[in-house]
C-alpha cells in the first residue's frame, strides 16, 4: 500500500512540475492575456500568418504607398487636420497635376487623386515597370461596387507626375 501512495505522489510532482514550467514559459499568461484581449482585438486564427507592411527610403513605390495610404486615411478623417489632404497633395504631387486634377475634379465632381466620390475601404499599389520613372497600379476598392484600377507615375525626385486610369 505505501508503494501505491508513492506512485501517486511521483506523478502529482510531474504534473506540478509541467504545470509550474507552463506557467514560467508564459503559456498559462498568454492564454489568459489572450482571453483578456477578445474585446479590443479579433485573434488571428491558428493558422493565420500576422501581417506585414513593409518599405524601404527612397522606394518610389513605398513613396505612392504611403501617398495613397495617409491620403485615403486623411479622408476618412483619423486625422484631426482637414489640411492634411492638401499638404499630402503638396509634398507628394507635381505642380502640373495638381492642376490637372483640379480640373478633372470641378468636371466630374470626385476626388482626382481616388478617382471616386467616396472612400476606398482598401488598396494594393503594384509595381508596373522601372526606368526614369516608376509606375504602379493602384488598385482601390469599396465595400460594394467594382474596383478602380489607377496608373501612377513618380519621378526619381519623388514626385507623383500622372494619375490616370489602368490599361
Amino acid at each position: 500500500m505505501h508503494g501505491n501512495t508513492s506512485g501517486r505522489s511521483s506523478l502529482r510532482r510531474i504534473a506540478a512540475v509541467t504545470a509550474g514550467l507552463a506557467l514560467g514559459l508564459g503559456l498559462g499568461v498568454s492564454a489568459h492575456a489572450s482571453q483578456a484581449d477578445t474585446s479590443h482585438r479579433a485573434p488571428l486564427a491558428a493558422t493565420a500568418k500576422p501581417r506585414t507592411v513593409s518599405g524601404k527610403t527612397g522606394d518610389a513605390l513605398t513613396g505612392i504607398a504611403d501617398f495613397y495610404g495617409a491620403y485615403i486615411d486623411a479622408q476618412n478623417g483619423f486625422d484631426p487636420e482637414p489640411r492634411l489632404m492638401k499638404d499630402l497633395r503638396a509634398h507628394y504631387l507635381d505642380s502640373a497635376l495638381s492642376k490637372k486634377l483640379a480640373a478633372w475634379e470641378r468636371t466630374n465632381h470626385a476626388d482626382g487623386v481616388l478617382r471616386a466620390q467616396s472612400i476606398p475601404s482598401r488598396w494594393t499599389v503594384t509595381e508596373k515597370s522601372r526606368g526614369d520613372s516608376t509606375e504602379a497600379v493602384v488598385t482601390l476598392s469599396w465595400e460594394h461596387g467594382a474596383p478602380v484600377k489607377l496608373s501612377v507615375v513618380m519621378t526619381p525626385n519623388h514626385r507623383i507626375v500622372s494619375i490616370t486610369p489602368a490599361r
